[in-house]
């Protein structure tokens, strides 16, 4: 939640609070110092970010923040004009779990909200004592798919060694093996049907607006509208697959020199890692944006080329 002065609160969900003088920001001030969009909150797999965009600068407990910050409880933000408190509380669980982690050793564990953290800490939302401290292993659940994610260490998907920081999609009965234990996917008992692998649709629209650092994509789909900020190259990642060169037309899978000359201009020898790298970092911003990142961005079968997966005639609109 972010609090402002005077009472009033706003709640910060998959699409993040935009704050700025732009009449449809979530947070509006009137202070001619601001920025159209000066600010963003967001929810991320880590916790909760400030994202500062603004020419002026946007604060957190009164410094600058240049780029980026990680908020706590009880933080203050302020941007020109506007002044607000970070308070952070447990998501509270849904009432019914979209998916359950088997454990072969014993027990059932039902996933009841995204990400979900396995672990040995004690802020994780499945704790075995015998791992380590810090997040091994995430589940998200979006648009109707699931994707597990690896933190730290080793792990295999099916006898597959998973790469760290990568998505990868879950289906009923696909088998985790993370240090020594096994999960097995299933689906609630007293599911009528399961969340996993039920795809919510393709985007029939993508509205882009430019910003200073980076932009903000908002993606039209049959469940409603999903809002998402990216920075940088990874916003320059998407408008070299739905603003390709002439030759190329968005929903192709548009070849990595071609995506070098947009991302990478000064340097065309970028390397195949770096470009996946880069699709693993926008894959990400878009599960932590509630869309099936994974599935919309999609590599050529053996590498070569990088497709957004789209609805047929579907709208790309680009604002400056």
């Amino acid at each position: 939640m972010l609090v402002l002065a005077d009472g009033p609160s706003r709640r910060v969900g998959a699409a993040g609070v935009w704050i700025g003088r732009q009449g449809d920001c979530d947070l509006v001030t009137q202070d001619p110092a601001a920025s159209r969009r000066h600010a963003l909150v967001r929810l991320t797999s880590e916790g909760v970010e400030l994202v500062a965009l603004g020419r002026e600068p946007s604060t957190c407990n009164g410094r600058a923040v240049e780029r980026t910050a990680q908020l706590a409880d009880g933080d203050q933000i302020g941007v020109p004009g506007l002044s607000v408190t970070v308070r952070i509380e447990a998501a509270a669980p849904v009432a019914h779990a979209g998916l359950v982690l088997q454990r072969e050793r014993g027990g059932s564990f039902g996933i009841s909200h995204t990400p979900f953290v396995v672990g040995g800490a004690a802020t994780a939302d499945l704790i075995l004592k015998e791992w380590p401290s810090e997040p091994v292993l995430r589940v998200h659940l979006v648009q109707g798919e699931a994707f597990v994610e690896l933190c730290s260490g080793d792990a295999q998907l099916d006898g597959v060694a998973l790469e760290l920081g990568a998505l990868e999609a879950l289906a009923i009965d696909s088998r985790i093996t993370c240090r020594g234990d096994v999960f097995v996917v299933a689906a609630p008992h007293d599911a009528v049907t399961t969340a996993v692998g039920a795809r919510e649709g393709l985007p029939s629209r993508i509205e882009i607006e430019l910003l200073p650092r980076g932009g903000r994509v908002a993606f039209t789909l049959p469940s409603g509208e999903r809002r998402v900020y990216l920075a940088d190259r990874r916003l320059d990642l998407i408008m070299a697959l739905l603003k390709p060169p002439a030759g190329h037309q968005p929903g192709d899978f548009i070849p990595d020199d071609v995506v070098r000359g947009v991302v990478w201009p000064r340097n065309p020898s970028v390397s195949r890692q770096e470009i996946n790298t880069l699709i693993a970092r926008c894959r990400r911003d878009l599960v932590d944006a509630g869309l099936a990142g994974p599935h919309l961005i999609e590599r050529a079968p053996g590498g070569g080329g990088t497709r957004f997966v789209l609805a047929p005639n579907a709208e790309i609109v680009v604002k400056r």
